[in-house]
């Protein structure tokens, strides 16, 4: 039997589609099963990176090596590396998940699990031969460590106390001093202090452009300020260090997740941000401000007219350190009325505060001025709580090293 020639022809093109479909659809199959294959390579890099993340949170000795690398399983073929480096007082963290030639990193700013502690003092004021006075509608929460003398009633300006008890919980008999700052936190300072002075940086006039985001995997930009500098209409984000003499910080201007290092910084009024201020001599937070987390104010300070002002309705979320013992009484930490804060506060010498304070206060006493005159370890009408310090606050152990860990934020 013969075929046409017309037929064949139509049979062989037939053949050759069926042929080519079927190629395409295996090629199909196979793209898409590397597609998931890859997926789910890409999802367990991440649950890696995760993992290392709770590995960290729960040993903090682990933050001692600034590189490593981990398995998290001895016979896994995945491999995480860690590089750890500090952001001011916070920890810098870079995690690379591994396997063959497909990697993912993320990088994290790790603070300390406060609330991991096993007491946390609401307020520990040390002190000889002195009372703490209280009036009005003061709250004194759980683990209060007072003075020698103890507690007792007072009336300021024809105020007296409003409460039943003077102390909402336990209370115990504070030492003579106030318990040791963690040495830490100096050798941060320091530490950044000489990086600063190491790296020549750029002056901040040489800025092309308002606004600068650098990434936290790239190198540290350092902008140098010019004496008296005001800081107007600028955004400022990520790994940025500003340093100088006298740093002032308009409002018009907005600070995410940077440093500022200055001999002295002011911060104007109902300015909104997160930065840690670190200054040798004077630090000013103008009025109704916001900082939330992760802020820090720091003053080394080494004369008894350095101090730290934190003007009237301001909120601040975060830890003030006032490190350095001032014989003289007088403040040199000043937390003005209406003021809402929420972490910690080491005053290495007399505070003046009228605010609320949902976490924990270290003063060796306290000064409150009034029209009728200046009264010594006087509270009257403020709040001092550890109870009331969030559960996913994460901060800075003060005193003892941490013995857990906190990641704050994932960083770019």
């Amino acid at each position: 039997m013969k075929v046409k020639g017309g037929a064949l022809q139509y049979t062989i093109l037939f053949s050759l589609l069926i042929l080519m479909s079927l190629s395409l659809f295996l090629m199909y199959v196979r793209l898409s099963a590397l597609e998931v294959y890859s997926s789910q390579k890409q999802s367990q890099l991440i649950d890696n990176i995760n993992s290392s993340v709770v590995l960290l949170e729960h040993n903090p000795n682990l933050f001692d090596l600034q590189k490593q690398r981990i398995r998290l399983l001895d016979d896994s073929t995945y491999i995480n590396d860690i590089e750890i480096s500090e952001w001011g007082f916070y920890d810098r963290v870079k995690v690379v998940s591994r396997k063959g030639r497909q990697q993912l990193s993320k990088t994290f700013l790790f603070a300390d699990n406060i609330k991991s502690n096993k007491r946390i003092p609401s307020l520990y004021m040390s002190g000889v031969n002195q009372y703490l006075s209280v009036g009005g509608k003061t709250y004194l929460g759980n683990n209060t460590f007072l003075p020698a003398y103890g507690i007792r009633k007072s009336y300021v300006n024809g105020i007296g106390y409003n409460r039943d008890s003077l102390i909402q919980g336990n209370s115990y008999k504070a030492a003579k001093v106030l318990p040791k700052l963690n040495k830490g936190w100096g050798s941060r300072y320091r530490n950044l202090k000489n990086r600063i002075d190491k790296f020549t940086g750029k002056n901040i006039r040489e800025l092309k452009q308002d606004s600068v985001t650098v990434s936290f995997n790239d190198e540290t930009l350092i902008l140098h300020c010019p004496d008296n500098y005001s800081l107007e209409n600028k955004y400022l984000s990520g790994n940025i260090i500003l340093t100088g003499s006298k740093i002032h910080i308009t409002n018009t201007s907005q600070i995410h997740q940077c440093i500022v290092f200055a001999d002295s910084i002011v911060v104007e009024d109902k300015f909104k941000g997160d930065i840690q201020l670190l200054a040798e001599k004077y630090i000013e937070i103008g009025e109704s401000s916001v900082l939330n987390i992760p802020s820090i104010l720091y003053l080394n300070n080494t004369n008894n007219t350095d101090n730290i002002l934190i003007k009237s309705q301001t909120v601040f979320q975060g830890d003030v350190i006032v490190p350095n013992p001032i014989r003289e009484s007088k403040e040199i930490l000043i937390v003005a009325e209406g003021c809402k804060m929420i972490g910690q506060i080491y005053c290495n010498g007399y505070a003046s505060f009228e605010g609320t304070l949902f976490g924990s206060f270290y003063t060796n006493g306290f000064m409150k001025r009034s029209r009728n005159g200046l009264y010594e370890n006087y509270l009257v009408d403020v709040c001092i709580d550890s109870k009331r310090l969030p559960d996913e606050y994460c901060g800075i152990s003060l005193i003892e090293k941490s013995n857990a860990k906190v990641c704050a934020e994932e960083i770019f």
